[in-house]
């Protein structure tokens, strides 16, 4: 599958620091891996930081850094919100640092279908270049993601927050809400089954601490969860009411089948009583039964007396 460290290190150095040892991963992407203990080896021959961190654990990493070692550097973030590392940022950075905020708006696809791509190709890239000293750097590193030909989307932090904010929640939420077991692999599949799948595959390759943050720093994350569990009632009643009215109905004509029965018993009751005769029955015509013409007897078989 694709990815950022693999699209990267085609034709670029990269090294990668995390509090986990990540050596064999990295060693896959063509990266180089260095223990958490080992910051500023890590950050001494960089030209541009990447911040890959979950937005609640975003300032604690940027105070971490020590600041001596980003002078000159660019400093990058990925989060699906912006604002907040955009404030971060500018806050706990001094002016000798470039800041480029970002959002690849795309993820790996894990599952086998026909309609996925693992490609960049048309996908999004939203940034905002907040302090730039350097923009040969920059444009070089917004490059890697032009060459993949990806959808580039320059435009303020704020604006982005405010446009993609609501859907990316809601995306991540649905996500969360499919798993494996509602999303069966099948022999044939829809494009449309294929996008749901897609998205599951997005939510579960990411952390909780992601989604989390996506919750706690957009303000109208609560509406949009209560209006989710308000539309899920809402389909539950209207499957409820449908299937009552169903079973209403059928049990109404099943109560009018057994009545016209019922009545039909009693007029063929009434006629045999009645043995044979006219009789009207309250709101039921009367029924008249002819009896049986007599039938013609043969001469040959009919009995005359004999002269004496």
């Amino acid at each position: 599958e694709s990815s950022l460290p693999k699209k990267m290190t085609q034709n670029n150095k990269v090294s990668c620091i995390d509090r986990v040892d990540k050596t064999t991963e990295a060693r896959e992407v063509g990266a180089e891996y260095f223990p958490h203990y080992e910051m500023s080896n890590f950050l001494k021959d960089l030209d541009v930081v990447i911040l890959a961190v979950p937005m609640i654990e975003f300032e604690d990493v940027v105070l971490s850094l020590p600041a001596n070692s980003l002078k000159g550097k660019l400093v990058v973030d990925v989060c699906p919100l912006n604002v907040v590392p955009k404030s971060i940022m500018l806050k706990h950075l001094g002016p000798d640092v470039d800041v480029l905020i970002s959002h690849p708006m795309f993820g790996p696809t894990v599952h086998d279908d026909p309609y996925a791509s693992n490609e960049w190709d048309g996908r999004p890239l939203v940034f905002e270049k907040v302090r730039i000293s350097n923009m040969r750097r920059c444009t070089q590193y917004l490059d890697i993601f032009q060459r993949a030909r990806c959808q580039m989307v320059e435009m303020s932090s704020e604006q982005h927050d405010l446009s993609t904010a609501d859907a990316e929640f809601v995306t991540h939420l649905t996500g969360r809400l499919l798993d494996r077991e509602l999303l069966p692999p099948t022999p044939v599949i829809s494009k449309e089954y294929a996008a749901l799948c897609d998205v599951a595959d997005l939510t579960s390759s990411d952390s909780f601490d992601l989604f989390f943050g996506m919750f706690k720093f957009n303000e109208r994350a609560k509406l949009m969860l209560n209006k989710m569990r308000d539309n899920l009632a809402q389909i539950e009643r209207q499957l409820a009411a449908k299937e009552a009215y169903l079973t209403a109905s059928a049990e109404m004509k099943n109560s009018d089948r057994q009545s016209l029965i019922a009545e039909c018993k009693v007029l063929l009751q009434e006629v045999l009583k009645d043995g044979g005769g006219e009789k009207e029955t309250k709101g039921v015509p009367a029924i008249k039964v002819l009896p049986e013409e007599p039938k013609e007897v043969s001469p040959k078989s009919s009995s005359k007396g004999k002269k004496p």
